[in-house]
């Protein structure tokens, strides 16, 4: 039996499928770009924060998701508060800066950061190296990022250092949720729109698969078939952006109209503070004339898009 390689020394080579796939992206991310500028909102954040929690087995509850929906800290979920905190903050970092790590850490463990001391982590059953080489290699990692900026693509860059970073493995707890952060990052460098990708829905979606790819590139002791893998991720959410983009915005009614000018900007109202405001006696009356063809107009949002019938939605201005 051969011995396993660790997969910090897996090689790091571009395929022809590689090229393919970071062209076709790039041609679809240029046909977006003529027909809509996504803007990263609460919704794309709360998803992604409720997405990569799942991905690390972190339970969230219905009422402390209706609180990150919002865009509200929730005290009672503090790593989700962090997470998403990260990610609405997410356009302004630059994920070349090797000094990010520390403001990633002081917002997820602000009573400690749990350094990995053993060669051991739960849930990753590949070879890791020894604590003292840690700082070492995350340098080696963020030098590799600067010394490549301008020459090796981002879309590329971002799925490499996801690989690189749970082969090292710093923290002995949560080291996907830094991963998948840095991820998306590089891909935002690249395009704004990537930042409302639903990429860590993906990967929920797609985890066994994603997986499969990292123990092809271990076997073969090369990144390019999980590199390969992920921008057919990337590419899958990308399409999605595309389908929301063309779908034509039906114009506002009379009664849209009428909701939009009783409602302040970024305040969330309750269904029955919008049944006083309009003098409508009917909360069936309001849904069919005012909230949904205020949602499918694009014109309204809901404060828990996730749950669209939540006791407790609420509703605001887009």
């Amino acid at each position: 039996m051969s011995k396993q390689i660790e997969p910090y020394k897996c090689a790091f080579s571009i395929s022809n499928s590689i090229l393919s796939s970071v062209a076709s992206i790039a041609f679809k991310l240029g046909r977006l770009s003529l027909t809509h500028e996504h803007k990263a909102d609460i919704p794309d954040f709360a998803l992604a924060t409720k997405s990569t929690l799942e991905l690390e087995g972190v339970e969230i509850k219905p009422s402390q998701m209706r609180g990150i929906n919002k865009g509200q800290p929730v005290p009672s979920a503090p790593l989700a508060s962090a997470i998403y905190s990260l990610y609405a903050s997410m356009p302004r970092i630059d994920p070349y800066d090797p000094e990010f790590p520390k403001a990633f850490e002081e917002k997820v463990w602000p009573d400690g950061v749990p350094h990995r001391l053993s060669r051991r982590v739960a849930s990753f059953p590949y070879p890791i190296p020894m604590h003292a080489r840690i700082p070492a290699m995350m340098n080696g990692l963020y030098s590799f990022a600067r010394s490549g900026k301008g020459k090796i693509h981002p879309l590329t860059l971002g799925c490499l250092y996801y690989f690189e970073l749970l082969a090292i493995e710093p923290y002995s707890e949560y080291n996907g949720v830094l991963a998948r952060y840095l991820l998306k990052a590089f891909l935002g460098t690249y395009s704004a729109n990537l930042y409302c990708l639903p990429l860590e829905r993906l990967m929920f979606v797609h985890k066994a698969q994603i997986d499969e790819a990292y123990a092809a590139s271990v076997e073969r002791a090369d990144t390019a078939p999980f590199v390969t893998y992920m921008l057919t991720l990337i590419e899958e959410g990308v399409d999605s952006l595309l389908r929301r983009s063309v779908k034509k915005a039906p114009e506002q009614s009379a009664g849209v109209k009428k909701l939009l000018a009783v409602m302040e900007d970024g305040v969330f109202y309750s269904a029955s503070e919008l049944c006083a405001l309009l003098g409508l006696k009917s909360r069936l009356g309001l849904q069919k004339n005012y909230i949904r063809p205020g949602l499918e107009a694009k014109a309204i949002e809901m404060s828990n898009p996730v749950s669209p019938t939540d006791r407790t939605q609420r509703y605001r201005k887009k």
